[in-house]
């Protein structure tokens, strides 16, 4: 029976170990992807800002050049604008949004779930049903409501952003901190006389760690979609200045004639995002007590 019992056991830490290697190299991927990105966005300054961003040079035919363009690598837009320079630009707008926006979103949502979840009463309440209804709105809509309240350009996307992914952060984290205040230890601490801060910052917030880096990588994703997408529809970030939304806007009205001027953003964001998912997707395997498929086993 021993025999029969220790096969399964042994077959599970397998099938463990096997999960939480792939786990590292999907995060390591993302993360490396992410890097990748970033340096490019690091380096767009390199590629002739402010000139090339918005100087016109169409070919002698009045059209577009495309990519290997003499001078123009990845070629010209529909107005003659270098693609390189303007996508690199607009990688580092939407870097940006997606960073600031993120912790934005996250440290707001785990402030609010650590009150509520640790808490309890009435904070508890108040603060869950303020959750609720911001949940409880569509995304784009309210999104398309919101920019147009706070205003259009860079600061008003993260603000956009930030006020419709803080929700889904804090009720995750509430969850996590109800599960652990109700822990022997955590009792055991209060009964002592030890301050509320203390046990938060020892019992609590270490263990938020995990779910903390899985909420930033899986928010990183949706931000990114969400505030291309505000770009894209016009209420984000406005031409001239460019960002990788309104240059998949641009390029969807020259798809015809430059292509190129569309397909370009179009992979930095896939890239972008894809960057987000594998790593979020790395960390769940990697966390041996997750018992979720995984979209990659399908």
């Amino acid at each position: 029976m021993s025999g029969l019992t220790a096969a399964p056991a042994a077959a599970a830490d397998r099938t463990g170990a096997t999960s939480t290697s792939a786990g590292r190299v999907l995060w390591l991927s993302g993360a490396l992807l992410l890097v990748a990105l970033g340096v490019v966005a690091l380096l767009a300054p390199l590629t002739g800002s402010p000139y090339r961003i918005h100087t016109e040079a169409l070919t002698a035919s009045g059209l577009p050049g495309g990519p290997g363009t003499p001078g123009h690598l990845l070629g010209t837009d529909a107005l003659g604008r270098d693609m390189l320079a303007r996508a690199t630009h607009g990688l580092r707008s939407t870097l940006i949004i997606a960073v600031v926006a993120n912790l934005a979103s996250v440290g707001l949502g785990t402030v609010v779930g650590l009150l509520a979840g640790f808490c309890r009463g009435w904070v508890d309440q108040v603060l869950m049903r303020i959750v609720d209804v911001f949940l409880s709105v569509p995304t784009v809509l309210s999104g398309l409501a919101l920019a147009s309240i706070v205003g259009q350009g860079r600061t008003g996307v993260i603000v956009v952003v930030t006020a419709l992914y803080w929700a889904w952060t804090a009720r995750l984290v509430y969850g996590e901190v109800t599960r652990l205040r109700s822990r022997g230890y955590v009792d055991a601490a209060l009964a002592h006389g030890v301050a509320r801060r203390t046990v938060v910052r020892r019992h609590i917030l270490p263990h938020l760690s995990t779910i903390l880096l899985n909420i930033a990588a899986l928010n990183g994703a949706s931000v990114v979609i969400v505030g291309a997408g505000l770009s894209f529809l016009g209420a984000g970030i406005q031409p001239p200045r460019p960002e990788l939304g309104n240059l998949l806007a641009d390029g969807s009205q020259s798809m015809t004639y430059a292509a190129h001027a569309m397909v370009v953003p179009l992979v930095l964001v896939i890239a972008t995002v894809l960057s987000f998912v594998l790593i979020a997707e790395g960390l769940n395997r990697r966390n041996p007590l997750s018992e979720r498929r995984s979209w990659l086993d399908a």
